[in-house]
């Protein structure tokens, strides 16, 4: 008995040095996995080295990505973006996109320490990922087929942003097993970004100014 009280207090003590028992290794495969994913953490860390860093690097590179996902919708009917090479580049690109959008999310809720540095670019930023949301799955729902006939790519388009922001399925979807799974993903992830807008809003509070007297 004294020995597996000793084991266990040996135990206890490690887990509390570790600051808990799943949470660290939680947020040590989410920053692994954010760091490998991440094309923009990777941008960010190199012009760091180069002294060029800031603010403007994450912003610039959403906007790169926010301008070539509606491209890509614009053309997505071309002859040209009709291959198979072409549709396995677009789905890999959109699913990319939406891993490192979730990865960053999370990262950015459960692993990031530094205080935020102005809450209104993180809200525009959560909004801005939003919309790539909507953008990059309407991207993989065309190269795959999924939407009827009747819908063009813009009509797509205005109906998944419309799903991401109501936080329902999107309509014209073909009512078929994968269409309507990718579709609950895509729904599970807004939640997501929603619940984080939410707290940023919430986070950027002056409770010092609500305390003063009128």
């Amino acid at each position: 008995m004294p020995r597996i009280a000793s084991w266990l207090e040996s135990i206890a003590r490690r887990l509390k040095n570790r600051g808990g028992f799943w949470f660290p290794a939680v947020k040590w495969f989410i920053n692994r996995a954010y760091h490998f994913v991440s094309i923009g953490y990777r941008l960010n860390m190199y012009l760091d080295d180069k002294s060029l860093g800031g603010p403007w690097v994450s912003e610039f590179y959403q906007f790169v990505g926010v301008l070539f996902g509606i491209l890509w919708i614009a053309l997505i009917e071309c002859p040209v973006l009709t291959g198979l090479i072409w549709v396995v580049f677009g789905l890999l690109l959109a699913f990319h996109r939406v891993a490192e959008i979730v990865l960053f999310s999370l990262h950015w809720l459960l692993v990031a320490e530094a205080s935020v540095s102005s809450s209104r670019r993180s809200l525009l930023g959560f909004l801005l990922n939003l919309c790539e949301i909507g953008i990059y799955f309407t991207v993989a729902y065309l190269l795959l087929g999924w939407f009827a006939p009747s819908e063009d790519a813009w009509a797509a388009l205005y109906a998944s942003l419309s799903s991401v922001f109501s936080l329902t399925v999107p309509t014209g979807l073909r009512d078929a097993g994968w269409p309507q799974a990718i579709a609950r993903v895509q729904l599970a992830i807004s939640w997501m970004l929603v619940a984080l807008i939410v707290a940023n809003v919430v986070g950027a509070i002056d409770r010092s100014e609500n305390s003063q007297k009128p």
